[in-house]
């Protein structure tokens, strides 16, 4: 594939047939994509084809398309993937379309205000693991997306190639990278600094809509993790929600798969988060897209696995990772 996306409109269709760069697995790659009611649509899979649009949790919700709208579109296309997916946006949870559903699931604070969030929907640990923070000297700041700031998330993820017994596929990133892959959506974000002094010991992203508003990231150097960085962060981006009237917080899913407990759920739990649960609908397109959503093939195998048999495998995948760091 080129560097530079080649588009072509089908010749019985308005749909015009591209390719899109994502990052997958911290590296860009280029994948088959189509662009249709204003939007991109990434197709990825092998025998069974999805296609979904592109980023559509960080898109503005009111400028998303009818997805029946794009539904019809993709039909006129000989090269339209086999399923198209698509998540209702939170906090609305109630099925508004008449196609197959699954039920997908969001983290999300409900804000009123941050006196109620501080007193009333977070732990007695992570309560006093805010103020921890502020009694050993962080602060949080709202800062421009500029160099010192790019330069601070660089010095923060190039502390260690792996974080949570995994590899961090941040680590390493030259500024070019690190300025385009975080400055996305600049113009409806806040960016959050967390220092300790003049250091800048962590950073948090957060993406505005009307109703709510999405963490994008949220890392602090692992040097100070007692000064409980991330606690400080969440609890200025709730204040800032609550400032502002928007009703919602989120942060990427609850539980992933059918992994209900891990770290990355209990310090959402113990940090006032709950599950929303939200329609995710799968739409055939062809007759081997009916085909796997009849036999539930339409899921991850990832998602399908229950935990008892996932544990064992994260567990091995985390000490390799730990003995090739070890071994640099």
């Amino acid at each position: 594939m080129t560097n530079q996306p080649v588009s072509f409109l089908d010749p019985v269709s308005p749909v015009a047939i591209t390719t899109h760069r994502i990052s997958v697995n911290g590296r860009m790659r280029d994948v088959p994509a189509l662009r249709a009611e204003g939007v991109v649509i990434t197709v990825k899979g092998g025998f069974i084809r999805v296609g979904q649009i592109f980023d559509a949790f960080w898109l503005e919700a009111a400028k998303l398309p009818d997805p029946r709208r794009v539904v019809e579109q993709l039909k006129t296309v000989d090269a339209r993937p086999d399923l198209f997916t698509f998540t209702q946006r939170a906090p609305d949870t109630t099925p508004k379309f008449d196609f197959h559903l699954d039920w997908d699931n969001i983290a999300a604070i409900p804000v009123s205000s941050h006196d109620h969030w501080l007193q009333k929907q977070i732990s007695a640990a992570s309560r006093r693991n805010v103020r921890t923070s502020e009694k050993k000297g962080v602060t949080v700041r709202s800062c421009p997306f500029d160099e010192h700031y790019i330069r601070g998330i660089m010095a923060i993820s190039d502390e260690s190639p792996i974080r949570a017994g995994r590899q961090y596929w941040h680590y390493g990133k030259d500024f070019a990278t690190v300025d385009a892959e975080q400055g996305t959506y600049r113009e409806r974000s806040t960016f959050l600094g967390a220092y300790l002094g003049d250091e800048q010991i962590g950073y948090l992203k957060m993406v505005w809509d009307t109703q709510t508003a999405a963490i994008m990231q949220i890392v602090s150097k692992m040097e100070h993790r007692d000064k409980r960085t991330n606690n400080a962060l969440l609890s200025e981006a709730v204040k800032l929600c609550a400032e502002r009237g928007v009703g919602h917080l989120l942060y990427e899913r609850f539980v992933y798969g059918n992994k209900v407990d891990s770290s990355l759920t209990r310090f959402k739990r113990e940090n006032g988060f709950v599950r929303m649960d939200v329609p995710c609908y799968y739409v055939p397109l062809t007759n081997k897209g009916r085909l796997a959503l009849r036999l539930g093939l339409h899921k991850s195998v990832k998602d399908r696995l229950p935990q008892r048999m996932t544990d064992p495998l994260l567990d091995l995948r985390d000490k390799w990772y730990a003995r090739q760091s070890a071994g640099k």
